[in-house]
Parts: C-alpha cells; structure tokens; sequence
C-alpha cells in the first residue's frame, strides 16, 4: 500500500540493474527500514475500518481479521523479496521478466492507485492540519500540497530526510497512542451480534491483505541493495519482521480506539487520544506532513513510471500530473464519510495487485534455478498480460467496497456482478484478494504452458 515515506530508498535509477560490486549490507537492515517505511497514520485508520465502529465486529474479529490479512500479506511480500538480491532488479522492471514490453499494462493500473491513494492522503492531511492548527479547509489543503510539491522537486534526498525525521516522530506519535488507548476500552461488538461474524471478519483480512501484499509491487526496490550471497531466509525473516510489527501494532490501535466519531473524522480521534494541547497539535501537524510526503514518493514513483512508458515530459512534470489528479479526486470525494472512502480505495486500489503478484511468482519460480534469469527475454508477455486482466476481472465478484456495491445497485443489469460473491455468499466478506492471486496465477500457468510463443520483439533485454 502507498501510503509511507521512503525512510531509505537509494538513489539509484529504478530501471538500472545494480551489479554486485554496488551492494553491500545484511538481511538485517530490511527489517528497520520495511519498519520506518510502514511507521505511518493509514494504517491507524485502517484498523478503526476493520473494527468498524457501531456497526462492525469490534476489536477482536476486527482486529483478528485485520492480523490474519497482515501476516499473509507480509509472507507474500517478504517471498518475493527474495529476488532482489539474486537479480539486483527493481519490482518492476523484476515484472518485465514475465510481461515484457507489454509491461506497460501493470503499470497503467499502478499510476491509476497512486492517483486514489494520493487523493486519501490529501484528505487525511488536510484533516491533520486543520484539526490542529484550526485553519480552514482550502487552506490546509494548500499546505498539503504545498509540501508535496516542494519534495516532488527537491527529490529523493528531501524524501529520505523528511521520511528519517517523520519515521522517529511516527514512532514517539505511536507510543503516546499506546498510552492513549490503555485508558479507553476496547471497541465492542454490536449489539445483538450472535455467532461468528462471517462476513466483517473477511472485510477485515481484506483489509489487512490491502496493507501488506500490495506493497509487493515494491518489494525488490529495498531488497535489491543486498549482496546476491545474501541468506534467501534471512531476507524473508527480516523482511517479514519489519512489516508485520508495525502494521499489527498501528492497525491494533486504530481497531482499538474505532468509533462513529473516529470513522468520521481520524485525526480527531488521534487528538482526543494524544490528550489534547501543544503535544497533539504537534502530533497532527507531523501526520499531516507524512501524509503529504507520501504523496510526493507516490508521485515520484508514478512520474518515473509515466515516463518509461514514454511520456516525452521531464519526471517533475510527470510526478506533477498524478499530483494534480490526486487533488481533483479529493476535491470530488472531500464530502464522502471518511471511513466508507478509506475502505474504498484502500481495498479497491490495490487490487491489481493481487494478479500481478500470481503472475510474477509462476514466472519466478519458473526461473528459480536461472543463475541470471535477467538475461532471459520474457517469452510469454502476451499470455501474462492476458492472466493479468482476466484475473482482475475474475477478482471482481469477490471485492466488498461500498462504492462497487453501489455502481451494483445503480446498474443491476450492467454492473451487478460487481461484489455478487462478497454480498451473496460471504456475507459482505472480502475474498478478492486471494481470489486474485489465484486466478492470477493459475491463468498464467496454464497460459504460459499451452500458449504460442510470442515474437519477442515484444519483451526486452533486462541486462
């Protein structure tokens, strides 16, 4: 998921494969700088979703479903992150080794949840600084983008100074919310809940998925740093490590502290918690910042992206494009409940990711004993683009966002197999996730078994 400051991100050309007399470090390191990178407020307020509020499933489904999403997410993610050190690659262009030239596709599906991720940000930002510092809306949606804007021109060094500063000030925030939260009890179930609650708890690991496997699209950027003799177990130790501490204790607290109000309005919550006064509006201020330099590493990421796929524009104005994007979808969304909008882009941007990932893991695991796999032209790039969006139209029955469910009820005839599984057969439930690995995965496997090999003037050299 999008939503954190790159605390250690090298200055390297993401397209470059770094050679081995470049690296140096230990599986160790993954561990404090996945932490530093996830030490962010999205997953606080992803944690009051899962737990719901009045109508949700309370702290321990909520919580429970949230961890079980967590844990399965950060296996993914520390898995492939494995490949980084053996091939020195990037994630995405490590995907090129399936799709080719045709990579470009994923890529697509990737600016496109910069741009809602960003808008979400926008929103939580601006609800940072004005519930701080008690400034209208406008304004403190211009000092949002303000500060992102500055970092999207400065670069990659201000992002690495202001996501070391943000991460220790996230650290200090999160422990004062610990304290917080002891003095309040836990969020309850529902009145009148009886038995299991089916259906929240897989919104839930839903949710919990959404937070940790779509960062598998990012995996290899941190790891690739590692010398290639780097222990593949102690990647995935680590890796996994760093993720799942911080994304169970900030989700943890924010299903903890979940309310009507807090849905409503986070960052008011945050407050109440933090006790008020000089140290909360510092607090707040700093979250607000964080927020506003995710978004910049969001629209870096994104420029750079529009520009390998051949957008003739200097990265700064690319990053400035998905910049303006973002704000016009927070501007159109600024009156939507904050908790349905979180669930919405929250589950719905990362769904690509799921058949991406189902497809790069067949791929890699078929190169598992290539000693230089990157040397290999991709030879099936039209049989993964084809695994890839047949997975994500199949996934899409199985999605639970209050926006899918209502295009459903708007457009019966048209759209309403839109969430039919999730409404119809688990009970509200969130399955697409791991319905879209598989469909991912198995589509290609076939595909790529039974399909006509492609001119491979359609893949390219990754040497």
């Amino acid at each position: 998921m999008e939503t954190a400051s790159p605390t250690a991100a090298p200055e390297i050309p993401e397209e470059a494969r770094l050679e081995e007399n470049a690296r140096s470090g230990s599986p160790r390191s993954l561990a404090a700088t996945w932490a530093g990178v996830l030490l962010a407020p999205g997953t606080i307020i992803t944690g009051m979703v899962a737990a719901g509020g009045s109508a949700g499933p309370g702290f321990i489904y909520g919580f429970g479903g949230l961890a079980a999403g967590i844990i399965i997410g950060t296996a993914a993610v520390a898995f492939i992150s494995i490949w980084g050190p053996r091939t020195g690659m990037a994630q995405m262009p490590l995907g090129r080794l399936a799709f080719g030239a045709l990579n470009v596709v994923p890529q697509i599906f990737l600016i496109g949840s910069l741009i809602a991720y960003n808008a979400l940000n926008d929103l939580f930002g601006v609800d940072a600084l004005a519930t701080s510092l008690g400034i209208p809306f406008i304004a403190a949606l211009a000092a949002v983008v303000a500060i992102e804007v500055t970092v999207v021109i400065v670069g990659v060094r201000l992002m690495r100074i202001l996501g070391t500063v943000i991460s220790a000030v996230m650290l200090l925030i999160s422990i004062g919310l610990i304290i917080g939260a002891a003095q309040v009890p836990p969020a309850a179930e529902p009145p009148g809940m009886e038995g299991f609650p089916f259906g929240p708890f897989l919104l839930a690991v839903g949710l919990g998925l959404s937070g940790s496997i779509s960062w598998t699209v990012q995996a290899c950027d941190l790891s690739r740093v590692l010398p290639a003799r780097s222990s593949p177990a102690g990647v995935f130790a680590w890796v996994f490590i760093g993720m799942t501490v911080p994304l169970l204790v900030l989700g943890g607290i924010g299903a903890w502290v979940s309310t009507d109000a807090a849905l409503d309005n986070p960052m008011v919550r945050v407050d109440q918690l933090l006790g008020g006064g000089v140290l909360a509006t510092v607090a707040l201020v700093a979250l607000g910042t964080s927020l506003a330099t995710a978004n910049a590493f969001n629209d870096f990421s994104a420029g750079l992206s529009l520009k390998q796929m051949g957008l003739r524009f200097p990265r700064i104005v690319c990053s400035l494009f998905v910049t303006t994007a973002g704000v016009t979808l927070a501007l159109i969304s600024r009156n939507t409940q904050l908790g349905q909008l979180t669930s919405d882009i929250v589950l719905f941007a990362g769904y690509y990711t799921a058949p991406w990932f189902g497809v790069v893991i067949v791929e890699l695991l078929y190169r598992w004993s290539d000693p230089r796999p990157w040397e290999t032209l991709a030879s099936k790039t039209r049989a993964a683009v084809a695994a890839f969006v047949i997975g994500f139209i199949l996934l899409l029955p199985f999605t639970a966002t209050p926006l899918g469910n209502q295009i459903a009820a708007d457009y019966p005839v048209a759209l309403g197999w839109l969430g039919w599984v999730s409404r119809n057969v688990l009970d509200g439930g969130d399955g697409a996730y791991l319905a879209g690995v598989v469909f991912g995965a198995a589509l290609y496997a076939i595909f790529r078994r039974i399909g006509r090999t492609p001119n491979t003037g359609l893949a390219s050299p990754l040497a």
